[in-house]
């Protein structure tokens, strides 16, 4: 069997292994969840809180394990991690403070001779397809809401965090009934193998190339699809901003996690009669910043993912640079 490794990208230490999913592995924890479904859609909304309120419990009492891990293995500084899995938490709360809200059958019209009721079901098994750089928010994002809902779910996180992926698994797959969640481990293949599955809704967080290629294969099988896919998020200074405070936003919405956010801050456009502070600051802001391993808690700054992801990042300066871009801080490639 094919073993999936964790490499730590502070200093390329093996965290550990997993084994990658195969096609039999897929189809089985398909059928699991298929058969799941009907169940887990039957015991109702509130016996489906009861069960997930329990098992938010434990991983809440595992938030000092899980943010070590999640630190070590995509590289997101300790601290960082602590204000993601209490985020993770607050949006949990929400979904099931809420969820009675929302699922219960709501009238549209009624009068002496008729009532119109619109009923929210489950739509049944739902593949979701995640990345790595927030493992335990792309899974309440993607995975949370469907359970809530009565689907059952088939979650493959990315091969960058195998570890935290398993370690969800561990907690949910064990306090759920059997099949309600499962998870799948890889890359790509794996992935292409699950959604040749029997599914009926695909979630995917990823690059615009593979969200058309899925939303494509969701087209075929009429199937529906919910799609986050790639941006590049601007920002605005104007002439008039407080140059301190939008100097202190730039620098949380460019770094959390290490820059590695899908809405993070790519680009700034800023008014030409401010523009010269802004640069200051900001070269200032960014040389004071502690660039270190990213489970140390003084470290605001850890390493990117994996080395293909710092390779993309030295081109794009490099490309820069050709282009005529003055570099004020770093860049010296």
């Amino acid at each position: 069997m094919s073993k999936l490794q964790s490499i730590n990208p502070s200093n390329y230490e093996i965290l550990g292994e997993v084994e990658i999913s195969s096609e039999q592995d897929i189809v089985q924890k398909f059928n699991l969840a298929k058969k799941a479904q009907s169940e887990w859609q039957n015991i109702g909304l509130e016996k489906r809180l009861e069960y997930l309120n329990k098992t938010v419990e434990i991983l809440k009492s595992k938030k000092d394990e899980f943010i070590l891990l999640e630190s070590r293995e995509i590289g997101m500084p300790i601290n960082d991690a602590s204000i993601d899995f209490d985020a993770g938490i607050d949006y949990i709360r929400w979904y099931l403070d809420n969820a009675t809200k929302y699922l219960s059958p709501e009238t549209t019209f009624e009068n002496e001779t008729e009532i119109h009721q619109v009923f929210y079901d489950p739509i049944g098994v739902v593949a979701v397809i995640t990345p790595w750089n927030f493992p335990l928010n792309n899974f309440i994002w993607g995975s949370f809401q469907n359970l809530i809902a009565g689907n059952t779910v088939i979650l493959k996180h990315s091969e960058e965090c195998p570890l935290c992926g398993e370690f969800i698994e561990n907690i949910f797959s064990a306090n759920l009934p059997k099949g309600v969640f499962n998870e799948i481990y890889g890359d790509s293949e794996v992935g292409k193998i699950l959604i040749a599955q029997d599914i009926n809704m695909i979630m995917f967080t990823g690059s615009t190339k593979t969200g058309k290629l899925l939303y494509k294969t969701a087209g075929e099988k009429f199937i529906k699809a919910v799609m986050e896919l790639g941006g590049s998020a601007p920002g605005i200074v104007f002439e008039d901003a407080n140059i301190n405070s939008a100097v202190e936003n730039i620098c949380f919405n460019r770094l959390f996690n290490s820059g590695q956010c899908c809405d993070g801050l790519k680009r700034l456009i800023v008014h030409k009669n401010v523009f010269n502070e802004i640069v200051e600051k900001l070269s200032l802001a960014f040389n004071n910043k502690k660039v270190g391993i990213a489970e140390d808690s003084n470290t605001e700054m850890g390493p990117l993912v994996a080395q293909r992801q710092l390779d993309l990042l030295i081109s794009q300066i490099k490309d820069a640079k050709i282009k005529g871009a003055n570099i004020a801080v770093g860049g010296a490639y």
